[in-house]
């Protein structure tokens, strides 16, 4: 959803904000729904959290929107941008890597040990980098390393003491990560994702075809994502272009690809 608040005129128009005026990124609901639904005949329920950049005071219109999308979820996070702006912190609107490496680590503290992670970001903020250095304090990168790297990120003192207090209580386990989405929001160069675990996707329909590679969604959700783009007004080229290069730079297999291309409806 497009829900970016960075100054005071944005934070003002949340009250106006209705659910029906939030539209999503084409195939991403057809996307988080197939995740939620896992690869059994039976719905799985696969457990399913959001972090958040909005401020809080969009949680009912999000939820609202979510609720008519028909996406299910366990949990969600969102930024005090209002309280940060009322401590005279105006640069932590736009300072990503404290609040969400937190609540990351917050979830994780949470759930068990064992659990595999699917993540899922995009080009506009520091998504990829949040999230390897999550899996790197997960696998043991605490107290004075990390907050020397935090330092040299200009994380807030405050979320730095926050981190700090955070990680001695949680225990060292193996990464978590199986593999971070990076949508390519702002078309940047697949290659300057360099961390082993990144796979940057051009569309939702590159993602869900990974997804299904890797046995995490049915292969039902190709057609179903397909479909909403060319529903969406995605023009046919670019849906082209889209398979050609998860061929050729994701690997994808021609079987997958035809599910792609079935007959549209």
């Amino acid at each position: 959803m497009s829900t970016h608040f960075s100054s005071w005129r944005g934070l003002l128009g949340i009250p106006f904000e209705l659910a029906v005026d939030k539209e999503s990124v084409p195939g991403a609901v057809p996307v988080i729904r197939a995740l939620r639904r896992g690869i059994g005949e039976e719905t799985a329920i696969v457990p399913l959290y959001f972090v958040s950049g909005s401020p809080k005071e969009m949680r009912t219109v999000i939820e609202r929107r979510m609720t008519l999308d028909g996406v299910d979820f366990d949990g969600i996070t969102f930024k005090d941008q209002l309280g940060l702006l009322l401590k005279g912190r105006p640069r932590g609107l736009k300072e990503q890597i404290g609040y969400k490496l937190t609540a990351l680590l917050l979830y994780w503290e949470q759930l068990p040990k064992n659990s595999r992670w699917l993540l899922f970001g995009d080009d506009v903020e520091c998504d990829a980098e949040v999230f390897e250095l999550f899996g790197r304090v997960c696998e043991g990168f605490r107290s004075t390393e990390l907050e020397s790297h935090l330092r040299k990120k200009r994380v807030a003192k405050s979320d730095i003491r926050n981190l700090m207090e955070l990680t001695e209580r949680l225990v060292i386990a193996p990464n978590p990560i199986e593999k971070i989405f990076i949508h390519l929001e702002r078309g940047s160069d697949p290659s300057v994702f360099r961390y082993e675990r990144v796979i940057p996707t051009r569309s939702y329909l590159q993602t869900v075809l990974v997804l299904c590679k890797i046995g995490r969604v049915r292969t039902s959700a190709v057609s179903t994502v397909a479909r909403e783009l060319r529903l969406r007004g995605i023009p046919e080229e670019i849906i082209r272009n889209h398979l050609e290069d998860a061929t050729k730079r994701l690997c994808i297999d021609q079987r997958l690809i035809a599910l792609a291309n079935a007959p549209r409806l």
